[in-house]
């Protein structure tokens, strides 16, 4: 109960400083009193923040700005496939464009300010972003390129390019090591979505893990401090962060083994569960859109899931473990799935099952392939991305993706539905539920 005091106590701290410009943490702290509430009057108080926060967000507006040409200077904010989001004064763009520039960029010119009619799936898309204007250059006075972290990343990328002549390879490598997917081939990236896989080369926490294992492998042979072995370690993994542009499932998992690590050494238990929670409460207050990116919500939802099953399955075969948990993890998701992406794959924990231990491997080997004394490891790189590509492409043939799609109330009484069910047995089950009244809250305020 104490701890659950402390975050609501600063919640409230931190919210008073956004409240202003951030309506969503103002939600936030209502929602943060649920765990204090009787379980009697739990249900009726969820459905009274439901109606309140649509009410707050329904406030919110779109920016106004003319149509017409202007002299700016942006910020390059998010990079997509084929365009990028750009930011003035907290007001987002679209900027299209075939030059190429790296997150973080400042551009400064003359462009042509043209509102977004939202009348294709992609401009829908977007509005997630608030973007509501697009941008079409008409003249660059100059780009000031940022920081040795976009340098160091665009060498590893190339770096990766040079070790391996088939692009189909780099492409996949340059994706599950910094979520640099620009040369990721169509077709393998299909194959994982029908395989139900996708989430192993969108890079996320079990890729932060294996890294930190690799790192703890590394480390274990050099005669130094264990004290020394964390710092460092924190260090590269909040580096690593930064190389992927701090990617809302990379930022999770760094967060929870910054916390975990210092709590060894200091000699104090971290509480899993209060973990959880409060990592989504400093990544929400500190960025709230995170919350209109799936693989934000999709990420906690997973982790919960995987929370879940170590305390329900006591096995001692891990590769049962992880098989069950991947059941687990799935039926937590599908009703997210149906809902957003409109479709599930029931084959997801049998390939994610399959296709463990080749991403346990193929992620530390490629690092070290970069370096020259271990370029050799090339070549078992390679045959394992052929068997990992041979098993989805398989996959594919068995079409075991189905679409389904349903509609914001049977969403909601499916989620309501799994939190009961676990809730008797977790206590955090509130963080669980408060992931899907903030999706239910923006759907509200986005579909009604």
């Amino acid at each position: 109960m104490t701890l659950y005091f402390f975050l609501y106590i600063f919640s409230i701290y931190s919210g008073y400083f956004y409240i202003k410009n951030n309506s969503t943490i103002f939600i936030f702290i209502l929602i943060s009193i649920l765990p204090l509430i009787k379980k009697r009057f739990l249900f009726f108080f969820s459905l009274f923040i439901i109606f309140i926060s649509g009410w707050i967000l329904s406030l919110k507006s779109e920016p106004f700005l003319s149509e017409g040409n202007y002299r700016f200077d942006f910020v390059v904010k998010r990079s997509l496939k084929n365009d990028y989001i750009v930011s003035k004064d907290n007001v987002n763009f679209l900027l299209k464009t075939d030059l190429d520039f790296l997150e973080g960029d400042r551009i400064f010119g003359i462009f042509k300010v043209e509102k977004l009619d939202f009348e294709n799936d992609y401009e829908k898309y977007l509005e997630n972003y608030d973007v509501f204007y697009r941008l079409n250059i008409l003249k660059i006075d100059s780009c000031k390129s940022i920081k040795t972290v976009d340098r160091f990343r665009s060498i590893l990328v190339n770096r990766a390019k040079e070790k391996y002549d088939d692009q189909k390879i780099s492409g996949f490598i340059n994706s599950i090591l910094l979520g640099y997917r620009k040369d990721l081939s169509p077709s393998l990236k299909k194959d994982f979505i029908n395989s139900g896989v996708i989430h192993l080369i969108a890079i996320s926490g079990q890729h932060v893990l294996i890294i930190y294992s690799f790192l703890f492998s590394i480390f274990y042979f050099i005669p130094i401090k264990k004290r020394a072995k964390v710092i460092i370690s924190i260090m590269l993994l909040i580096f690593y962060s930064f190389l992927t542009y701090n990617n809302p499932p990379v930022v999770r998992a760094v967060i929870f083994i910054t916390i975990f690590l210092l709590g060894e050494l200091i000699g104090r238990k971290v509480d899993r569960e209060s973990l959880i929670f409060l990592t989504f409460l400093l990544m929400l207050i500190f960025n709230d859109s995170n919350f209109k990116d799936n693989g934000f919500i999709l990420s906690f939802i997973a982790v919960y899931g995987i929370y879940i099953s170590s305390e329900i399955f006591q096995f001692k075969s891990g590769f049962l473990k992880v098989f069950l948990t991947s059941v687990i993890v799935l039926i937590l998701t599908i009703p997210y799935m149906m809902f957003q992406f409109k479709y599930i794959s029931v084959g997801s924990p049998f390939f994610t099952f399959i296709l463990y231990l080749p991403f346990s491997l193929i992620i530390p080997m490629s690092i070290l392939s970069f370096i020259p004394f271990f370029g050799f490891l090339t070549y078992p790189v390679n045959y394992i991305f052929k068997f990992i590509e041979n098993v989805v492409a398989f996959s594919d043939r068995l079409s075991l993706i189905y679409h389904f799609q349903i509609d914001l109330i049977i969403f909601i009484l499916l989620e309501t539905t799994l939190i009961f069910i676990f809730y008797k047995k977790f206590k955090f089950s509130f963080l669980f539920s408060t992931i899907i009244f903030f999706y239910v809250i923006f759907c509200i305020n986005r579909f009604c």
